[in-house]
This record gives structure tokens, sequence and C-alpha cells, in this order.
């Protein structure tokens, strides 16, 4: 059989299976650990202020069906506008959602926060 490189180590090896990248599992095991954490490492900014909004509009919601905040307080409790994790369309309005929660435009600046 033909020699081969390591993924992680670039060292040549004879694999013994013809779908084998590594010469090694330990090297295979380490390869896919840097993946996962270079994977982390570039969501973690988005992931952060998501979780931060969820728990902002979780507390504002309590036990809740649904409150009406404005703008201006979600801004203050530190609640980030830009990034959210999917629009549905209900109504004839775009509802912003951030996981299990949505925020609604009702009037000017308030907003109606509610689990669809």
């Amino acid at each position: 059989m033909e020699e081969i490189q390591d993924l992680l180590t670039g060292e040549l090896f004879t694999p013994s299976r013809s779908d084998q990248k590594f010469a090694n599992r330990q090297n295979q095991i380490r390869y896919n650990n840097l993946k996962a954490r270079q994977k982390r490492r570039a969501k973690a900014e988005i992931d952060r202020t998501l979780d931060t909004n969820r728990t902002i509009l979780k507390k504002l919601l309590g036990t809740k069906k649904e409150v009406i905040k404005s703008r201006d307080f979600l801004l203050g409790a530190g609640f980030h506008f830009g990034i959210s994790t999917h629009k549905i369309e209900k109504d004839n309005k775009l509802w912003s959602c951030i996981y299990e929660y949505a925020l609604v435009p009702i009037q000017d600046d308030m907003l109606l926060i509610t689990i669809p």
C-alpha cells in the first residue's frame, strides 16, 4: 500500500484501511478537538450575545404569557437588537425571535415580548 500523510502531524504512514487519514487514534481525536475548538471560538461572540438576549427576555417574561416593554428599556437592560435566531411572519408583522421568545413591534418604540 502507498504511504499517506497524517492530517494532524504531517508524518507519513501506511494506512491499514482505505479510509484512514491519521497515523493513530490520538492524532484523530486531537485533530477533531482542534477543529471543534476553532468552530466554538468563531461562534463565541454571537452565542454569548444570543444567550444574554435570551436571559433578558426570560427574566422579563417570567411566568407571564406576554409583556410589553419599550425599546429603550430593553437597551438599558443590555439587549442587543442586531442578533436574532430567526424571523416569523405572523399577522402581517415580522416577529424577531431569540430561540423560543419573540419580539413584535406594536406601536412607536414599544415591543410585545411573547412565546409564539
